[in-house]
């Protein structure tokens, strides 16, 4: 694994964060609108540091964390009480060899579709999309095209059309477009062009 990620890594070891806003989001919409229901599945894609994952977790969703950096999944590992270690199932997969995903009520994708690389996007958004039974919700994020590492041909970018159209199947509950000079987590300068959407499948 490149230094990028283990100091990611290593940095989010360090701090206490709280799961996406995006994910929290979500969460109340099923607390607000489900009913029971037993064996939730959650997928969280790009689960990396598995704050979001120890959050479903603790939610009493099954999740289905896919992540393609080895460390991060034996970290999620190590971390998780053993209480929920038979709700939690790993696989180590980029996204762009995904061939297909459970169905789920729950997809999870903070800071992480934009590392797909464009030419498998699409293949992967209709696995995504077809993952979600009905009611299901999509929470997480876009890179828009003005962020600041537009010029990486290996991520994604959405202009704000493309993104309204990745969701015509879907009622989108939370919308936010932000565009902001800040930072990384290594400190670098960086402008921010980022799309956060909590949406229900139709």
């Amino acid at each position: 694994m490149n230094n990028t990620w283990n100091s990611h890594y290593h940095f989010f070891d360090k701090k206490k964060h709280p799961p996406a806003a995006t994910l929290n989001f979500a969460l109340s919409l099923f607390q607000k609108n489900e009913t029971a229901q037993q064996n939730k599945l959650a997928i969280d894609l790009g689960c990396g540091n598995g704050i979001d994952t120890f959050a479903l977790l603790q939610e009493n969703w099954h999740v289905l964390a896919i992540d393609k950096q080895n460390e991060a999944l034996l970290r999620i590992k190590e971390n998780t009480p053993e209480e929920y270690s038979k709700q939690l199932q790993l696989d180590l997969n980029p996204f762009e060899n995904i061939k297909k995903l459970p169905a789920c009520q729950l997809v999870n994708a903070t800071f992480s579709l934009p590392f797909c690389h464009p030419n498998g996007f699409d293949k992967l958004w209709y696995h995504l999309t077809n993952s979600l039974t009905e009611k299901g919700i999509f929470s997480g994020h876009f890179f828009g095209i003005n962020d600041s590492w537009n010029s990486n041909t290996e991520m994604t970018f959405h202009t704000e059309k493309q993104i309204k159209d990745l969701f015509t199947n879907f009622n989108i509950e939370y919308y936010k477009e932000i565009e902001k000079q800040g930072k990384t987590i290594s400190g670098k300068e960086k402008y921010w062009h980022v799309f956060h959407i909590v949406a229900q499948k139709k």
